[in-house]
């Protein structure tokens, strides 16, 4: 009786024992399975055995560790590549991007050059004018000294203003 207490108490460890190897342990996702063809990884659902003596069912794919690592490899290899082809376009978007901004750049100062020299060719035809009808003024008028010395400040006065005015250079834009 002691023989068959043992050998029913040795049978049952040894269950025990083997479908506790063949549970699955689970860690970032996949599940970890020990089996009699090594260690295995379920990817997918897995489905705890009911009666200790069974093993447990993997609804999904089951793969050797090795097949895992490939599969991983070439995973990461193809988001690598998309990932490139990604980069690659921003990359190609900023350089026309800088290319539009350097040209928008360039056509800002000649805009800007432009419009200094006509300030300042507006300027001088407005000195010109401005002394040319002071010179234009009636000899009559120019015969009293005192009244002729009030128009030569005024014209100065006229003339300094005008160059105040058409000389300052415009303040740059602000960023």
């Amino acid at each position: 009786m002691k023989k068959l207490i043992c050998i029913a108490a040795f049978w049952l460890m040894f269950c025990i024992i083997g479908a506790s190897s063949a549970q699955g342990q689970s860690g970032e996702g996949y599940t970890f399975i020990t089996s009699e063809r090594g260690p295995q990884i379920c990817v997918g659902r897995w489905i705890p055995p009911t009666d200790v003596a069974l093993a447990g069912v993997c609804d999904g794919q089951v793969y050797g560790l090795s097949q895992l690592s490939a599969l991983s490899a070439k995973q990461t290899v193809d988001r690598l590549d998309q990932l490139l082809i990604v980069l690659s376009s921003i990359d190609q978007k900023l350089a026309a991007n800088n290319d539009i901004m350097t040209s928008l750049i360039q056509a800002t100062v000649n805009t800007q050059t432009a419009i200094d020299q006509q300030v300042r060719q507006g300027g001088e035809i407005l000195r010109e004018a401005i002394s040319e009808r002071f010179s234009d003024i009636p000899k009559e008028i120019l015969a009293n000294d005192l009244f002729k010395e009030e128009l030569m400040k005024l014209k100065e006065d006229i003339l300094t203003e005008v160059e105040k005015q058409y000389s300052k250079k415009p303040a740059p834009p602000r960023k």
